[in-house]
């Protein structure tokens, strides 16, 4: 909690997205207050902000959910044209100003140990002639969804590219959750965009006390922070939580509940493309003792699927085994 002219982890100033504004988001008093202007165009409802020198105007919508929109969208500045996309509410008059707040501590925060596409940068926040809240964001060069990019790699690939995106969502998902207390709540492979570079690029993992470097042709992204929370590491009380998906008493941050989503959800399709030394680690992080999940897995995966997200969500279970710590020790043992 920031104190005085303390600023914790979790500050945030939203003068760069257009709103004079600033604070902590573990205290979002200020949020809730916060007026938010309306220059949507009356006469074109494609022009969401319509100012002299800074214009929105949506081109199509790409993709849909059942919490959300994502448009594309030309940014008309002075001097040059720019896309973007636009997150913006399934339901009239729903604010996603928090979402908006997370997605730019996200990226500002793991801009900082070295992972600059960590999160789409949030550009503007604004409101439509509906009273809906929406925010936009620069796109990623050359990403696509993890999911889609497992399905177009050779089987013969499948184990290299896990273990690079592993080692690197751990020290991703380790610093947002032990050092700013925030889970993401939803890590599936689709909500993640992998982009491959032509060339490996240097990069420093920090986790705990421990600290390896790599060379990675991958960058990662997260993306869609639509269930995410921010909480206390100490108490793991949550201070703010979005979506009702969630229970209000869910503890916030739950070390190793991301990862156990990720693993999950990977080890439901992918268990038997997995060489057996991978598999085995995979169920070593997802199985507690005595339990039969993994093969209630591999006999139902679409049902499993809906049990990774109770047991996610379970507000008896505080931790879980897939922590980031444990695994980047058992991936450098692996790759040794």
């Amino acid at each position: 909690m920031c104190i005085a002219n303390q600023r914790c982890a979790a500050w945030i100033s939203l003068e760069s997205i257009g709103l004079p504004a600033q604070g902590c988001l573990r205290s979002s008093q200020w949020l809730k207050d916060l007026r938010v202007p309306c220059f949507h165009s009356v006469l074109n409802s494609a022009i969401y902000l319509d100012r002299q020198h800074n214009k929105l105007i949506c081109q199509k919508t790409v993709s849909h959910g059942a919490f959300g929109f994502i448009d594309l969208v030309k940014w008309k500045k002075a001097t040059e044209e720019v896309d973007l996309y636009v997150k913006r509410p399934i339901m009239q008059g729903k604010n996603l100003i928090y979402e908006a707040c997370i997605q730019k501590l996200v990226g500002e925060c793991l801009t900082s140990i070295g992972f600059p596409t960590g999160a789409p940068k949030v550009t503007h926040v604004f409101k439509l002639l509906d009273d809906s809240v929406c925010f936009a964001m620069e796109p990623i060069e050359g990403a696509v969804t993890l999911d889609r990019f497992l399905e177009s790699i050779p089987i013969s690939r499948l184990s290299e590219v896990l273990i690079e995106c592993l080692l690197q969502l751990c020290a991703m998902l380790w610093y947002l959750t032990n050092r700013i207390g925030i889970n993401h709540r939803d890590v599936k492979p689709s909500n993640f965009l992998i982009v491959e570079h032509p060339l490996p690029q240097r990069k420093i993992l920090a986790i705990e006390d421990t600290i390896l470097e790599i060379s990675s042709k991958f960058s990662l992204t997260l993306i869609d922070f639509g269930f995410s929370c921010l909480g206390a590491t100490d108490t793991q009380h949550s201070q703010l939580s979005l979506s009702t998906v969630y229970s209000a008493t869910d503890p916030c941050p739950k070390e190793g509940r991301d990862l156990y989503l990720f693993l999950g959800l990977l080890y439901s399709d992918y268990h038997a493309k997995l060489p057996d030394p991978l598999r085995r680690l995979f169920e070593s992080w997802l199985e507690e003792p005595g339990s039969t999940f993994c093969a209630f897995m591999r006999r139902d995966a679409e049902h499993s699927k809906r049990w990774l997200y109770f047991m996610a969500g379970n507000d008896q279970i505080k931790r879980f085994r897939s922590c980031p710590v444990r695994i980047l020790r058992d991936l450098q043992a692996f790759i040794a």
